[in-house]
């Protein structure tokens, strides 16, 4: 987990292609958008627990009742911060387990399906590993939307 700078999409679509086995099963198309030029000096194997996490996270819960999803990344910089944005076109969380998706051992799954950590884990990571913020925004029937800030260059933990 050690310290690095990086060129954020390369590597991110790196990531996602390592993803390609358990994609391609599903039939769910990521795309990737966005600053070429961005770089982060950080954690390279703690962000990439991170897109792992929401890719994963969709692919579990975000289409119930099948379909092709469509998951996009956008990168971007603002000033001395990095913004990803990552979106799904899956089923959307309801209002009342929004506010509850972050916290440890919260799940939708159905009984040993899930162990409601993994966005547990990637807050923690953005926000402590990363030095970031996650926030999450959802509507129900159309899309889930986290949006992340990182700065550019994150301080030794």
């Amino acid at each position: 987990l050690d310290q690095r700078k990086f060129s954020l999409k390369p590597y991110l679509t790196e990531v996602i292609r390592s993803l390609g086995p358990r994609l391609k099963q599903t039939g769910h198309r990521i795309e990737i958008e966005g600053d070429d030029q961005v770089k982060l000096t950080s954690y390279p194997g703690a962000f990439s627990q991170v897109v792992t996490n929401l890719v994963m996270n969709s692919i579990k819960h975000g289409y119930p009742y099948g379909g092709h999803g469509l998951m996009r990344f956008e990168v971007y910089q603002d000033a001395d911060r990095v913004i990803l944005q990552y979106t799904d076109n899956g089923c959307g969380i309801s209002p009342e387990n929004l506010n509850k998706i972050f916290e440890p051992f919260f799940t939708t799954a159905r009984h040993g399906e899930g162990t409601g950590l993994g966005l547990h884990i990637t807050y923690n990571l953005v926000t402590q590993k990363l030095g970031g913020t996650i926030r999450c925004e959802s509507q129900v029937g159309q899309y889930t939307q986290f949006t992340i800030q990182l700065p550019i260059e994150v301080r030794k933990s």
